[in-house]
């Protein structure tokens, strides 16, 4: 039989507002949410969450987890993150692009630490891709690597920016094309998620390459959407186009971005504006290689960025005026869309994979639960990484430690 828990008297927003209920787990996923749910002589393991609300788990759909590089030379590269980390801030689902170092951060490293994270309780996945050409593969090819390894779901391209590979037009539709082929052979997303630079016509070549190459708009994703005046103006049209288009908290003029619109600011001028709110994400660009910048403009205390995404969605609701269920699905129900997860992720749903948070009402994260494991408990990691600072000897990461056989 499977292990059972169960979160009792929560104020469910799964997202929508479900009123006070009983949520049930068996094993990795949610088997019954109910008023009051009789278990009869069933034991499990119990959560009070009376006073509190239940909310789904975070997916965060752009997030360096070795590290996006190193931007100020060899001794700044990034290190490698951990699950309690991860998990304290309410990230239950990861996706891992490649970030600005392809060399000493390559592939491998991505897929090692995508699996690892795995085994630790949450869901992680990455993509393909990169700023430099050509880009790197397991296989000999992006669209074998995507058709292969099951983890990986789409490819990361750099448009509009200084430090990146150029692209042909007729590369992107091609490109395109073949992500459309391989959604439909395996099933995933095969998302083109295009970080957007600082240029003035910054989503110029993927807007081209969505009107010319005649594959769904849901296939496209714009990110860095607040880095600029300029790459706010184009979400504008990425989304009336019908792609997602991703705002990053990291994207502020107090962490060496002087031209970035912060991120709960850039979300409520695009909904102002008429960017279809079913189409607004939300990702850190977590971990990634930007220092915090001092006021006399030398680079200050690097900051992983993690907890900002659930910072970002309190101010939409307390400083925005949001309601609480369209605050959450920057974060839940549209990433987990956009990235083909919809059947497992983003809602708390009978039969959805078991990620939620528990929120006190001050919006503080108590507890987190991913794929029913119990992360997180009165705001502390109860799983942490093997070599995770602060870890007990004892307490092994599950997967980790052989049976011996």
């Amino acid at each position: 039989m499977s292990e059972l828990s169960v979160v009792r008297n929560a104020h469910v927003f799964a997202p929508e507002d479900l009123g006070v209920r009983d949520v049930l787990i068996a094993g990795e996923k949610i088997v019954a949410i109910e008023p009051r749910l009789d278990l009869g002589r069933l034991r499990a393991t119990e959560i009070n969450a009376s006073g509190r609300r239940a909310v789904p788990g975070m997916v965060d759909g752009h997030l360096h987890v070795i590290g996006g590089g190193g931007n100020e030379g060899y001794a700044s590269r990034i290190p490698e993150l951990w699950v309690g980390e991860l998990a304290s801030a309410g990230i239950t689902t990861v996706v891992a692009p490649p970030g600005i170092d392809m060399v000493a951060k390559n592939l491998e490293a991505i897929l090692a630490k995508t699996y690892a994270l795995q085994s630790e309780g949450v869901t992680a996945y990455m993509m393909v891709g990169g700023f430099q050409r050509p880009f790197r593969t397991f296989t000999g090819s992006m669209l074998r690597d995507i058709f292969t390894i099951e983890r990986i779901l789409g490819v990361k391209i750099a448009l509009g920016e200084t430090r990146a590979s150029r692209f042909q037009e007729h590369e992107l539709i091609e490109l395109a094309a073949q992500l459309q082929w391989l959604h439909g052979a395996t099933g995933k997303a095969c998302v083109m998620h295009a970080h957007l630079g600082e240029s003035e016509d910054p989503a110029g070549q993927l807007l081209h390459t969505m009107r010319a190459s005649g594959v769904p708009p849901r296939r496209f994703q714009a990110t860095h959407c607040n880095y600029t005046p300029d790459t706010m103006r184009a979400a504008q049209e990425v989304a009336r186009s019908g792609g997602f288009v991703d705002f990053n908290p990291i994207l502020t003029p107090a962490f060496g971005h002087p031209r970035a619109v912060p991120v709960a600011r850039a979300i409520l001028q695009s909904l102002e504006a008429g960017v279809d709110s079913d189409l607004v994400t939300m990702t850190t660009d977590g971990n990634a290689s930007v220092p915090i910048t001092l006021p006399d403009g030398t680079p200050g205390t690097y900051e992983k960025s993690l907890t900002w995404l659930w910072e970002a969605v309190v101010e939409l609701v307390h400083e925005g005026g949001l309601p609480l269920t369209q605050a959450l699905s920057f974060v839940t129900v549209n990433p987990a869309r956009a990235l083909g997860l919809e059947a497992r992720k983003g809602r708390i749903r009978v039969g959805g994979d078991a990620d939620l948070l528990v929120i006190g009402p001050d919006m503080n994260i108590a507890h987190v639960i991913a794929r029913g494991r119990h992360m997180v408990d009165d705001g502390r990691p109860t799983v942490m990484s093997l070599y995770e600072p602060g870890r007990a000897p004892h307490d092994a990461p599950r997967g980790l430690i052989g049976t011996g056989e």
